[in-house]
């Protein structure tokens, strides 16, 4: 205390045999003043069987005397497991952060870092990320939520944020704030025990271990490995690039030593963050626009074939297959990704990736480009510069029956909606969707997103229905558009490094999963739909 006051500001008084401090100060600036942790209350939680997380604050000017004092607090108890600041700064930032650190090392003590609220990076503290970086990432993420957060929801609510937050983000540290009011006629320690119980039990169930928080070992690959992927990566954009150009395939193996040598020299000259960025960004767009040529392919040839000769039992299974395969593709393309951004840096987010938005819009853009030069619009497909300004023309004449414009109005509501939300920063979720997302985490290991199983991955039977009924052109292509979304979001989970590698994997598996279970409904709702068009005397879609 003595360090914080003008030493003719406080005295020392004897009365009655006691002796009393008299402090000349601001009042509020005095009882927020940072006066240390105290062992007789690290001894008395040590008591209780916890571990324990101390949380020091910077002073200004600190000394090597203030750093050892807080060491000499670690030192009485034997149960510390992490250091968590209070503040923007880091015990000693900035003067004596490299003795801190020295202290850290020798006791093998982690630096616990908070998820920031909009889930990029960590919250601003000064030297922590110098501390993690310099010991070796001896680091734990930690998830904190506001209290003014809290109160707007409620504890079951509450409770599923943080099980998503640690199994989703590898956090291995949550700090719960408390409710002020209590809830369901319970009191209000009833409260808040029962949300945070039901967080243990849920992590418990998933296969979590309640106790210390564990540290996860640095990881850097080979450079021969990484080298490797990035080779793979070049060539899968250099492969999505032949398909949107296809007049620059006769120079495909040009193209392909250019750009390998290119990318080798700059991973192996010093460029390798950028590069890495750069093709994980390609990767994410090139898989979705291979795997959708191929699927229009698949179309091209089936285009002429009519429903008649179809049926709805070969139609579904023939959906049920493209699906799975599509998704296997997309999954496949997706470990570039996971290949060239593995380090412990991304997945401790200490690096993030970078382009989120770009993942879902290029590609829609990319497959739209190849769309035209495989399906005629307007007789014919788009080749050379001047059918594709010809095409521009006439698609904005496009004559499209008001029901026709109707859905693919809602298409592009939907689609417009699920790219908006993408990212960390997205839109309001409804709280019916949150009860389906909270159901889906009940039955599922990892809950799959609603762009893919809602969205994307159904409209492959309700595109190739469009193909065989001959419905309009331009429906078929907003659908072959939803299909890319659907694919696209499936590879952008990989970008997410935070989450465990099989995590992201099995959530793909299971909106494969979703999505085939949806597709019974669509396949139900197209059904009805032709009986009803068929009963007023009218197909639907027919000119």
């Amino acid at each position: 205390m003595k360090r914080h006051l003008i030493k003719d500001d406080f005295h020392i008084i004897h009365l009655n045999n006691e002796e009393l401090l008299e402090i000349n100060a601001n009042y509020e600036r005095f009882l927020n003043m940072p006066l240390g942790i105290f062992k007789t209350t690290v001894k008395k939680v040590e008591q209780t069987g916890l571990y324990i997380v101390l949380r020091p604050m910077n002073v200004p000017h600190a000394t090597r005397e203030d750093i050892d004092q807080f060491f000499s607090v670690v030192d009485s108890s034997g149960k510390i497991s992490a250091i968590l600041f209070q503040g923007k700064e880091a015990l000693g930032y900035p003067a004596q952060l490299e003795y801190l650190l020295g202290g850290l090392k020798e006791r093998h003590l982690p630096v616990v870092l908070i998820e920031a609220q909009n889930q990029l990076g960590f919250e601003r503290q000064d030297g922590t990320l110098t501390l993690s970086n310099k010991d070796g990432y001896n680091t734990v993420r930690l998830y904190a939520m506001s209290k003014d957060e809290l109160i707007k929801l409620d504890p079951k609510e509450a409770a599923s944020r943080f099980y998503v937050s640690t199994i989703e983000r590898n956090v291995r540290m949550n700090l719960f704030p408390s409710y002020k009011f209590a809830a369901n006629g319970e009191t209000l320690s009833e409260t808040n025990a029962r949300y945070i119980h039901d967080v243990t039990n849920r992590l418990e169930k998933h296969g979590f271990n309640i106790g210390k928080a564990s540290v996860m070992e640095p990881y850097f690959p080979s450079r021969i490995l990484r080298a490797a992927s990035i080779a793979g990566a070049a060539s899968l954009c250099v492969v999505a690039i032949l398909l949107i150009v296809p007049f620059l395939v006769k120079y495909a193996w040009p193209i392909e030593v250019i750009v390998f040598l290119f990318t080798q020299t700059l991973y192996w000259t010093g460029y390798e963050a950028i590069l890495r960025q750069a093709l994980a960004l390609g990767c994410a767009v090139s898989t979705p626009v291979i795997v959708m040529s191929l699927f229009m392919d698949y179309c091209v040839q089936k285009k002429q074939s009519a429903f008649k000769n179809i049926g709805w039992g070969h139609l579904f299974i023939e959906a049920v297959l493209l699906l799975w395969g599509c998704g296997i593709l997309s999954l496949i393309g997706a470990i570039y990704i996971s290949g060239i951004l593995s380090d412990i840096r991304f997945f401790l987010e200490m690096n993030i990736f970078r382009g989120v938005k770009l993942t879902f819009i290029l590609p829609l853009i990319c497959v739209s480009l190849i769309y035209i030069q495989r399906f005629p619009f307007f007789g014919k497909v788009v080749v050379t510069d001047k059918d594709f300004i010809g095409f521009v023309k006439k698609f904005c004449q496009i004559d499209i029956k008001l029901g026709v414009l109707a859905l693919i109005s809602l298409l592009g509501i939907i689609g417009f909606i699920f790219i908006g939300r993408s990212g960390n920063n997205g839109a309001p979720v409804p709280s019916f969707e949150i009860s389906l997302r909270r159901f889906l985490e009940d039955i599922m290991y990892a809950r799959p997103r609603e762009k893919e199983f809602l969205f994307g991955h159904p409209a492959i039977l309700a595109s190739l229905a469009a193909l065989y009924h001959r419905w309009p052109q331009i429906l078929h292509y907003f659908l072959v558009i939803a299909i890319t979304i659907g694919q696209g979001s499936m590879v952008e989970t990989f970008a997410h490094m935070r989450s465990p590698f099989i995590l992201s994997l099995i959530r793909g598996i299971d909106g494969l999963v979703a999505g085939t279970a949806v597709m019974i409904i669509v396949l139900a709702g197209l059904i009805i739909l032709t009986h009803i068009t068929e009963f007023f005397g009218e197909r639907y879609g027919k000119e």
